[in-house]
């Protein structure tokens, strides 16, 4: 059996420029099975689950590219020849109460808001919705595409 990896035009054109390989297994609700194996991942490596949602149109009617929404980040834990498993290694703090917010927050009572672009909003056009949840078959890219 060879380590070759056969990929064609057709999922380059699905998945855009950065594809590498799809969700094949969820393990868990921290770890995922991904079909690209050590020929294009290492361990470490940061991989983004994505879908594809629509085209992106230049102001001259072009298609520049596809649109992708990034469902979530996840760290190549292991590689095999033929698939890796890829892990969500983020954190949060969990909030201890209002005892431990008080103690933990000099600030306490500061609140950000976000201010908004100065813009015309009949020119808002929104890009449709996705389902943010990872399924089987999702496509993933590097994070950061390596330099050839």
């Amino acid at each position: 059996m060879s380590d070759k990896i056969v990929e064609t035009s057709t999922d380059k054109t699905n998945y855009g420029p950065n594809y590498i390989g799809n969700v094949i297994r969820i393990l868990d609700e921290y770890t995922l099975i991904v079909n690209a194996g050590f020929s294009r991942l290492y361990k470490g490596d940061k991989i983004v689950v994505y879908t594809i949602v629509e085209p992106i149109i230049d102001l001259d009617g072009s298609v520049l590219s596809m649109y992708e929404y990034p469902k979530d980040v996840l760290e190549v834990v292991e590689t095999n020849s033929n698939y890796s498993v890829c892990q969500k290694k983020d954190t949060k703090t969990v909030d201890s109460g209002v005892l431990g917010s008080l103690t933990l927050s000099p600030l306490f009572g500061v609140k950000e808001e976000r201010i908004p672009l100065n813009v015309n909003k009949e020119d808002i056009s929104p890009l449709k919705e996705v389902n943010p949840q990872i399924q089987i078959g999702d496509p993933i890219k590097l994070l950061r595409p390596r330099k050839k």
